[in-house]
């Protein structure tokens, strides 16, 4: 069975969060702190909760997401995954789905014009098999209270004049403009994510740093392997650390994986 949503859908959402007893599956790849908390207060003690994500610094520091809102998920114990390239709005409550174009922001939900569709009968089982693919994935990262709050002390690192969320007395004349899709990339500074690394991770940012492309390759990286060897003279496995940081880097959101040995930067 089919059934049309239009805007607002906002009821419609929360009736079905508050009627699943099993599972809420949600991806959206913008999230805000009152839509979070909506869910949270509507969603059953023992769900099994899970949340997709499009992890990225830019996001965060524009204002198209909260970080906030994941922290309100994690306290209530809800699996959270990065997804970079997620464009899809999809909702699963037990046996039903919601596709839509809203995202999970206060705008998606009542203000924006939106359309979607709610589906209840076997086609749920094809969905619920696919999100859980893309969800148990292993290369797509957790998205951890740790990572949550490193970004959270980038964010703040950031030097007033580059910060551009819109101030409060404007936000009337820009209803919905979370939605509008930010770029990829995080332009609050170099610095203010400098001064919240340390170690390899700081030593390793610094590296790409200096590699003039958006997109490189590991093969680039390695090549920094002897500056590297010098600031840590006592280990002899500057590879494999040269890896583990491009890791930790791509869970804060500041580096994409394109393919194996290939990445993207995300920041200006």
């Amino acid at each position: 069975m089919f059934e049309i949503i239009k805007s607002p859908w906002e009821k419609i959402f929360v009736d079905q969060l508050r009627g699943a007893k099993k599972h809420v599956y949600l991806a959206s790849p913008f999230i805000k702190s009152p839509t979070a908390s909506l869910i949270s207060q509507n969603i059953k003690r023992g769900t099994d909760f899970r949340y997709i994500n499009s992890f990225k610094l830019a996001h965060f520091s524009n204002g198209a997401s909260d970080l906030d809102a994941l922290s309100i998920f994690n306290e209530n114990r809800c699996r959270q995954k990065n997804v970079p390239n997620l464009h899809a709005k999809l909702f699963i409550f037990d046996d039903a789905a919601i596709i839509t174009s809203g995202n999970l922001t206060p705008g998606g939900l009542r203000n924006n014009l939106e359309y979607g569709i709610l589906v209840q009968d076997s086609l749920v089982t094809e969905i619920k098999h696919d999100y859980l693919s893309i969800f148990n994935n292993p290369d797509y990262p957790k998205i951890t209270s740790n990572i949550i709050d490193k970004a959270k002390d980038i964010i703040s690192s950031i030097p007033k004049e580059k910060r551009k969320k819109i101030g409060v007395s404007d936000k009337s004349l820009f209803k919905g403009i979370e939605e509008i899709n930010p770029e990829d990339r995080f332009d609050g500074g170099t610095q203010s994510v400098i001064s919240n690394l340390k170690s390899w991770k700081k030593d390793v940012f610094e590296c790409l740093i200096k590699i003039p492309a958006d997109i490189f390759t590991l093969r680039q990286v390695y090549s920094y392997e002897k500056q590297l060897s010098f600031l840590h003279p006592h280990n002899n496995n500057i590879q494999e650390k040269i890896r583990q940081q491009l890791q930790y880097l791509r869970e804060l959101g500041l580096v994409e994986f394109i393919k194996p040995g290939v990445y993207k930067k995300l920041w200006v």
